[in-house]
């Protein structure tokens, strides 16, 4: 099947809408964001706004969707039982290489129901692959949330500046995933 091509005037009308409410989340609480904020900064209609979502919130589930689509495509082919290094590896290196948006939206608590709603979805997209399925689910519940604890690790990393080198972090958060405090003993 053939992609779909985009009118690039509806592309760049939405990558406009996007970039304003990105640029409004790091200025401001999610909150005080409107419809009639984001279409005066970004100098388009009300109207084109609503031909494209029909309010904020689905500006907020489109870019979710693509950072938990991109993300879930980059983590698909590691086992996560198996490859906890990989795992946090990519995880580290996507969320550096993501804008100011995005990085405030996992690391400022004030966002933690905007993240978690993000989280879930690549939990949920995790639960089916391949080295989950047949476990328990209570099982598998529990796997995916200790998975989720390198969001933590992250958010520690980021709160202290990070001053530990990428690599090193991306080791320290490995082994106490795989090993817990007693691995870092040594």
């Amino acid at each position: 099947m053939a992609e779909e091509k985009l009118d690039p005037r509806i592309v760049r009308t939405k990558e406009a809408i996007q970039s304003v409410f990105k640029q409004m989340v790091c200025e401001m609480p999610y909150e005080k964001i409107t419809v009639k904020a984001i279409t005066q900064v970004a100098r388009i209609n009300r109207n084109t706004f609503y031909l494209h979502y029909n309010c904020v919130d689905d500006v907020l589930a489109e870019i979710q969707a693509k950072h938990s689509s991109e993300y879930s495509a980059i983590v698909s082919g590691i086992n996560q039982l198996k490859e906890t290094g990989k795992l946090v590896r990519a995880f580290f290196e996507y969320m550096e290489a993501q804008d100011d948006f995005f990085k405030r939206v996992t690391c400022d608590s004030r966002f933690d129901y905007i993240r978690e709603r993000m989280q879930n979805r690549v939990t949920k997209q995790a639960a089916e692959s391949r080295p989950l399925k047949g476990l328990d689910q209570s099982v598998c519940n529990i796997l995916l949330t200790f998975n989720n604890c390198v969001v933590l690790l992250y958010r520690q990393w980021v709160a202290d500046g990070r001053k530990i080198p990428i690599e090193e972090m991306i080791e320290l958060a490995t082994t106490l995933l795989e090993k817990g405090m007693k691995g870092y003993a040594k």
